[in-house]
């Protein structure tokens, strides 16, 4: 049984997890994990522009050294790490059963924490990559700031009047060809295509409005706009995201606020997500994210006994940032009322 609780193992099991819907996470951050030498974390955050960032902290300031067309971020990693207890009363009655069922147990017990907790850290994160692309990274209470990328104001527009997505004078495709062109300003960047997730009002607006779907129906087919099917609009990639969740004060808040739509220029250096390595001193060489193979890995899992109250405690914690590199390169709109 003590093989279950060797940190490579508890550690190559954790992130072989499957993970709940991480629809932003997955889609831009994921591909860009990277493990940094410390937990003193440096990327670039790209300015297209000539405007001057304000300073970038997590908790504390942040040391910002200027480059040519960029500004390089060195800050401190977030943290995030929970732990729970598996009593040993709550295992006694399995002692019957023999020593390979209680092996068994404890194996799906292990199992049933760990994915758990692995859910809490990744709903958590696909949290920081939402609020990252929005421009602010902001803790569970929904009001302290962890990391701000001053995103500029030209890029949270809020329409108002008949320019509202609801309202039958509207005109949705010349509003996303109006962001497009202040994206491909302002980032720089070579666009290669591009991405909008959508609050579930909003998509409910376009589904609502009758030149859209005569649209669709022309370039994609009475079937899809009937069933209310929009992939692309505007030779853009529409994604509705009404996925939920709930705050440090058990409120239920949206990924992706209702109202909401959020235009992406995909570029090759929109995001960053580097990770830092989880000091441990039971680790092997002292870094506890280094799966079985050898290879970093973004969460650590690791265990210990407890004598009093008789019980194994099962840790889990990482240290990723979802970065922002180009904050130019995305509009979040509030385009219904």
């Amino acid at each position: 049984m003590d093989n279950l609780f060797k940190i490579r193992v508890l550690t190559t099991a954790v992130n072989r997890m499957k993970a709940p819907a991480m629809v932003v996470y997955n889609r831009l951050f994921r591909p860009k994990e990277n493990m940094q030498m410390t937990d003193r974390l440096a990327f670039d955050v790209i300015t297209g522009s000539e405007r001057v960032l304000g300073n970038i902290s997590v908790s504390a300031a942040a040391t910002v050294t200027n480059k040519t067309g960029r500004k390089t971020i060195t800050l401190q990693a977030p943290r995030l790490a929970t732990k729970r207890h598996l009593a040993a009363a709550e295992m006694n009655g399995q002692r019957g059963f023999g020593d390979q069922f209680q092996v068994m147990m404890m194996e799906q017990r292990i199992a049933t924490e760990q994915q758990d907790m692995k859910n809490e850290h990744d709903r958590t994160l696909e949290f920081w990559s939402v609020n990252a692309l929005k421009g602010i990274i902001y803790d569970a209470d929904m009001s302290t700031e962890l990391v701000n990328y001053n995103v500029a104001a030209t890029h949270k527009p809020e329409l108002e009047g008949e320019d509202l997505w609801t309202d039958t004078k509207s005109n949705q495709i010349n509003n996303i060809s109006e962001w497009k062109r202040l994206i491909r300003q302002d980032s720089r960047a070579n666009i290669t295509g591009w991405l909008m997730f959508l609050g579930c009002d909003a998509m409910d607006a376009i589904l609502g409005n009758t030149a859209v779907l005569n649209l669709l129906k022309y370039e994609k087919g009475r079937k899809i706009a009937e069933e209310e099917d929009v992939a692309r609009l505007a030779k853009t990639e529409m994604v509705e995201y009404d996925s939920d969740f709930m705050d440090a004060k058990d409120n239920r808040h949206y990924f992706i606020d209702p109202e909401y739509v959020m235009l992406i220029g995909l570029c090759d250096d929109l995001v960053d997500c580097p990770y830092a390595p989880v000091v441990d001193l039971e680790a092997p060489q002292g870094v506890g994210n280094i799966d079985a193979a050898g290879k970093p890995v973004v969460y650590f899992s690791k265990s210990w006994l407890e004598k009093d109250p008789s019980g194994r405690w099962i840790k889990l914690e990482g240290r990723p940032l979802p970065v922002l590199q180009r904050p130019g390169a995305v509009v979040y709109a509030k385009v219904v009322a």
